[in-house]
């Protein structure tokens, strides 16, 4: 058995094994194969922990690490790193060579200086290397409650006393140092390119040859994307060619044509009346209009009406009038209302919300720039969780736009320089080097407008 460095001739190689490793696991198919083949050239990655494993000529495993980052409680940014896909040939699966793979990989890192590792994974395996669940050493997952014991998010300590170097205590050691905090950390962006750019995915995976899709036991929960209905076997609808589809069920979609030519809104008003057989599966039962109002923030994220509703899609807006002219309205709502309200999320998971000056600079509909106070409290929230929303509102003309995305601080010069205005001495006396100078950097993924009694949600790509 041998464990070197991946080389750019491995690479379809690398890709296709990881294919053939993930295929059916937590989804019917997988995307993992297209993460590592955009993840080469992100700055994020690290060449010198890319491995591949060889029994012979064989290439039968591969690892790779990013970096990451932790957030301390107060704002502060350290340093972290992650590892994976980490992929296994199905012939050698449950022989130990991943567990040898990993071990490997582990002590190089070690060698490099990697102090401490992030992951999401089965502690049933990952325990044999080392891992235990992060919430035990003081590390929050950004996705989930802060008091929670995740069991899927796990992390190691490569190097001993790393975590309280950085200022990080463990649970119950929380008088460790005088500046001890806990921690949040959030996976690099890098792991969701098949979510962000679907049709580059899947113009991808085109280049593979065709693997049958299975929905099975044990893989993360699917959804109707129509109608929001839990998958299964059963209740599939069929593709064109009379293939299954995975995303759409029976009632929604049946030879490659969707059964019912209606509205997100409508679509939405016909589930309600099924609000009894959900309550059936909850401990404590909700309203129709509850449940139409979970719908309304629920139903924008699916695939068919997250196409319909991006207001970068000409096409739909000129077939649905109701989000006619947003896209303008929004940019005119930013360039002339002398206020706009930001909201971030504190470590307890409760909303602030803020009045500020209008954007100083905007590209299109989907990037805001705003500047504010480096040391602030705001900023300390979205250095530790970067999702947050904007909201604009015209009070004479009672019409409200909020946009929903993440916030990220921006320190670099360039982005200081790009905003800086004249006058801007009064709020910051050392100038555009001024350390209490900031810019936050707000990038909008969807977005809800109300005017005229009447809410229109819609998707901005």
């Amino acid at each position: 058995m041998n464990i070197r460095l991946e080389t750019p001739q491995d690479y379809r190689e690398v890709e296709n094994l990881t294919r053939e490793a993930f295929w059916n696991i937590y989804r019917p198919g997988c995307t993992e194969h297209y993460v590592l083949n955009q993840y080469r050239t992100n700055p994020d990655f690290i060449p010198e922990l890319d491995f591949v494993m060889l029994d012979a000529h064989l290439l039968i495993g591969h690892v790779m690490f990013s970096k990451a980052e932790l957030v301390l409680d107060d704002g502060s940014r350290v340093p972290s790193w992650t590892f994976g896909p980490i992929s296994i040939h199905p012939d050698y699966k449950r022989k130990g060579y991943g567990l040898k793979l990993l071990q490997y990989a582990l002590e190089k890192a070690r060698e490099m200086g990697i102090g401490f590792l992030c992951m999401e994974g089965n502690i049933d395996f990952y325990k044999h290397a080392g891992f235990d669940l992060a919430s035990k050493l003081g590390i929050h997952y950004h996705a989930e409650p802060r008091d929670a014991e995740v069991p899927y998010f796990l992390a190691q300590e490569l190097i001993p006393g790393w975590l309280k170097l950085n200022g990080i205590s463990a649970c119950g050691q929380e008088n460790a140092g005088l500046h001890a905090h806990h921690a949040t950390y959030c996976p690099p962006k890098g792991y969701f390119v098949a979510d962000d750019d679907p049709e580059a995915f899947e113009a991808y995976e085109a280049t593979f040859p065709m693997k049958e899709k299975k929905l099975q036991e044990g893989q993360l929960p699917q959804f109707c994307q129509s109608c929001g209905m839990p998958l299964t076997n059963d209740i599939l609808g069929t593709n064109a060619d009379g293939s299954k589809s995975f995303d759409y069920c029976m009632y929604c979609y049946r030879d490659g044509k969707f059964l019912q030519e209606c509205t997100m809104d409508e679509m939405i008003e016909h589930c309600s009346q099924f609000v009894g057989a959900v309550n059936e599966g909850l401990e404590k039962p909700i309203t129709k209009e509850e449940y139409i109002g979970m719908m309304k923030t629920y139903f924008p994220q699916l695939k068919r009406w997250r196409k319909e509703l991006s207001v970068d899609d000409d096409k739909a807006m000129k077939t649905i009038p109701a989000l006619s002219g947003v896209k303008e309205l929004i940019a005119k709502m930013s360039d002339t209302l002398p206020i706009a309200y930001i909201s971030s999320v504190d470590n307890e998971g409760f909303p602030w919300t803020k009045a500020m000056l209008k954007p100083r600079q905007r590209e299109g509909i989907k990037t805001f720039y705003f500047t504010t106070n480096t040391f602030s409290l705001r900023v300390a929230h979205y250095k530790a969780n970067p999702k947050a929303c904007i909201y604009f509102c015209d009070e004479k003309g009672f019409k409200g736009m909020m946009l929903r995305g993440r916030m990220e601080v921006l320190t670099d010069v360039t982005s200081k320089e790009m905003i800086w205005r004249e006058g801007d001495t009064k709020y910051y006396p050392g100038g555009i080097t001024d350390p209490n100078y900031c810019v936050l950097k707000f990038t909008a993924t969807d977005g809800r407008f109300y005017s005229d009694f009447y809410p229109r949600s819609f998707v901005i790509e």
